[in-house]
């Protein structure tokens, strides 16, 4: 939804505004924030209640609630474009004023569609209900909770159920499960369940927090505390953290709601924080996973079921046609949309959504019925689109939607602007720009100086793929709104010098840059608040250490780039005291180190101090020498590539005691020796295992050895004998690939995979190359 994106992106260019230096800060003053923000807040609750109600009064609403959005958007960049760049103009006293009184009028049209809005809801017969929370730290209000019609069809039921068992006698803490397959409406209920007055008066603190996949232990206990009412530090530990929250649950009568859990480890992680009152409190869990809502014994999982014919129907319609009723001359073609749906209300929701705001006729409902719903099922839980590729970390890396769904998506974006094409004989051959709504701009255009005009308001480019238009470095460093910057080092070489000016852009989110040329990057990379990426795949950087602490008034003015998440590569990574307080939220680090010289070793890189960087996932390590002896990996990795190292063998032990490691990859004699025999106890939760050119020969183990293995894959290992036979034992192993292998460990893949069939598991996937003992990469399953 586009109002509700634009309200999204104008509250976090007022966020950003805070981070800012005082110059720029005072584009706005404290005034016009709280202002703009309580609407935004205000708005933002209506879209989600009303997302999916039909009307042209509403339709107009969002579109008016997106032009103002936009318009506060566009003229606080503009402000703080000239700001920066030092307008003399700009910082006058009749600049500010007539700045001040053009804002003026856009928060005066935000209250204007507040009041649009009350209308809205006193039609609709809409009650808004403050009920507060009772917390130990003072007085806070929940959201308002609407009477409005319920729109969960089907699942009335199972509301009452849940409520029942959420206020029934049972005074120890109880855990509730919610299971279903994506889509079906786990989510929904869960929100409608904490949403009900009954369990508002009911339970004393109520909060809600998403999981997910990649989950982080720390953001879900800081979103808690958020959730109850208490600040904290987002730089304390975990276990500091979990205290805080044990605190402010104890004695009284609290609801949680942990929605979308993947993993019984994220409970067993936070537990402990959750006191057992002896009063009634309650934590209910929605997840896909039986065997994960399994594991909660003190309630029986609540299963939810599809929709049946009657439930089906009448939720297409409610979305479709809300108070209105279906056309007679669409009900047979819309019944057989709905029976194509076999009841799935994402589904039905989805396909709702398109024919809600598109054409009203037999033809183009007969075209939707006849060519959405065989596909619209396959791939389980993917509905609309079927999973192409996962990574080592069954992260989703490329998907298909379906056809239908493409244009519908395209186009909404261009109904809503969000996506603005212009083909025309190109002299540059693509630009792709992101500006400060998150509308996306792609021209081709053999006019030069239209191009240039349009970046002076617009926050971002792809990257222009051939040499015949450079860009100069003022143009780019106009682009101060800029959040994703991706270029060509080759083709951009005058873009080097304009990386020093890189802190100006105040909204820079993302830097990539390609080519093969060396990159030194500025000290002033540390002073950008926003940056979350900065990456390179052919080549690498070379990163500064911070700058010498400034002391202003008694105190250090230091910028901590908390929401730095990836740097990758760096080349001789200093890893000091200082820089792991400036990056404490990194996730993804590539490092690589070359052969010292001139009496510089590891003790001046400090490597050792990466066990510091608490929230590390992802390690990549290149080094020409022995690092293990000079390492200790912090503990929340859950991915290690070693290139190069040269370790032997049994110093793994030191990467096999990592508890949370789920994939390890060790390339190019990262590790040597002709025996490898690891030790049991260790590798508990790994999930893929690659080795890639080594010398080894005998490797000996069993399932006991990695408990957890899905995915083993082997190159370049001429001289391995076999991979061991109890390796398929493994009962999660899903699959083993080998390529450019020995013909003796060929064979013995093979026949793992012929016992494993013989005991009726069809599961195991084995790949090797097509002619055995040849270098062909051409893999067939066995």
């Amino acid at each position: 939804m586009a109002a509700y994106a634009s309200l999204l992106s104008l509250g976090h260019i007022l966020d950003h505004l805070i981070q800012l230096p005082p110059r720029q800060r005072a584009v706005l003053d404290g005034a016009q924030i709280r202002s703009l923000l309580q609407n935004i807040t205000f708005l933002q609750d209506f879209l989600e209640e009303f997302s999916l109600t039909r009307g042209d009064e509403i339709q107009a609403l969002e579109e008016k609630i997106a032009r103002s959005a936009h318009a506060a958007e566009d003229m606080i960049g503009s402000r703080v474009v000239d700001l920066i760049l030092g307008n003399a103009e700009a910082g006058s006293e009749r600049s500010s004023t007539l700045f001040s009184r053009h804002l003026e009028k856009v928060i005066e049209e935000f209250c204007s569609m507040k009041k649009d809005v009350m209308k809205i809801k006193e039609t609709e017969g809409i009650k808004i209900v403050l009920q507060p929370r009772k917390y130990a730290t003072g007085g806070s209000f929940v959201r308002g909770v609407s009477n409005r019609k319920n729109t969960m069809v089907g699942f009335d039921k199972d509301l009452i159920q849940i409520m029942e068992t959420l206020t029934g006698d049972e005074s120890n803490l109880q855990i509730l499960s919610i299971v279903g397959m994506g889509g079906i409406g786990k989510t929904t209920l869960a929100k409608n369940v904490l949403k009900n007055p009954l369990i508002v008066d009911h339970f004393d603190l109520h909060a809600w927090v998403t999981i997910s996949q990649q989950y982080s232990v720390h953001k879900i206990l800081l979103g808690l505390l958020k959730e109850i009412g208490v600040e904290e530090i987002t730089q304390e530990h975990d276990d500091k953290l979990g205290v805080s929250l044990h605190k402010s649950l104890f004695n009284r009568r609290y609801f949680i709601v942990m929605d979308d859990m993947w993993s019984i480890k994220v409970w067993d992680g936070i537990k402990r924080f959750f006191p057992d009152n002896g009063n009634g409190s309650r934590v209910m869990v929605t997840t896909r996973l039986s065997n994960v809502a399994e594991k909660f014994l003190s309630c029986t999982p609540h299963q939810l079921h599809f929709l049946d014919k009657d439930q089906s129907w009448v939720l297409f319609c409610d979305k479709v046609f809300g108070k209105e009723s279906c056309l007679p001359e669409l009900e047979e073609v819309g019944k057989k949309i709905v029976r194509n749906c076999r009841g799935h209300p994402l589904a039905i929701v989805a396909i709702s959504g398109l024919l809600a705001k598109s054409s009203r006729t037999v033809e183009y409902w007969e075209y939707v019925a006849n060519n959405t719903y065989s596909e619209l099922n396959m791939g389980g839980d993917g509905l609309c689109f079927e999973v192409h590729d996962y990574g080592s970390r069954n992260k989703i890396k490329t998907c298909t939607i379906h056809d239908l769904f493409r244009d519908l998506c395209r186009r909404e974006a261009k109904k809503e602007k969000f996506v603005c094409l212009t083909m025309m004989n190109s002299l540059i051959n693509h630009i792709r720009i992101i500006d400060n709504n998150h509308r996306l701009i792609s021209k081709r255009s053999s006019d030069a100086e239209e191009l240039k005009s349009t970046f002076s308001n617009l926050s971002g480019f792809r990257k222009v793929q051939k040499k015949d238009y450079i860009f100069s470095d003022e143009e780019i460093v106009r682009l101060v709104n800029s959040r994703f910057i991706d270029y060509d080092a080759g083709i951009f070489s005058s873009l080097l010098n304009t990386l020093e000016s890189l802190s100006l852009l105040w909204n820079l989110q993302t830097v990539t840059i390609s080519g093969v040329m060396p990159i030194n990057l500025p000290e002033e990379i540390w002073e950008m608040p926003q940056l979350r990426h900065l990456k390179r795949e052919e080549k690498f950087f070379n990163l500064p250490d911070p700058p010498s602490t400034n002391v202003k008034n008694g105190r250090a003015d230091i910028i901590i780039l908390e929401n730095l998440q990836t740097l990758y590569k760096i080349r001789n990574f200093r890893c000091t005291d200082e820089v792991v307080h400036r990056i404490p939220n990194l996730k993804k680090l590539g490092i690589t180190y070359k052969r010292f010289s001139r009496g510089i070793g590891w003790d001046y890189h400090e490597v050792y101090n990466l066990s510091n960087l608490h929230n590390l996932e992802s390690l990549i390590f290149d080094s020409y020498e022995n690092v293990l002896r000079n390492l200790c990996f912090p503990q929340s990795l859950k991915k290690l590539t070693l290139e190069r190292c040269g370790v032997s063998w049994e110093e793994l032990t030191v990467v096999g005691s990592l508890h949370h490691l789920e994939v390890l990859d060790l390339m190019h004699y990262a590790a040597k020796g002709c025996e490898w025999n690891p030790v049991e106890g260790q590798f508990l939760g790994l999930k893929s295992l690659r080795i890639e050119l080594t010398d080894l020969v005998e490797w000996i183990a069993d399932s006991s050895h990695f408990p957890g293995l899905e995915k083993l894959e082997l190159r370049c290992l001429r001289r391995l004998k076999e991979i061991p036979e109890d390796i398929g034992e493994i009962p999660t192993l899903r699959s083993i690939s080998l390529v450019l292998c020995s013909e003796s460990a060929y064979s013995s893949a093979k026949k793992i995979q012929e016992e494993q069939q013989n005991r009726g598991n069809y599961d195991l996937l084995v790949q090797v190359p097509v002619s055995w003992g040849t270098r062909r990469d051409d893999c067939c399953n066995l």
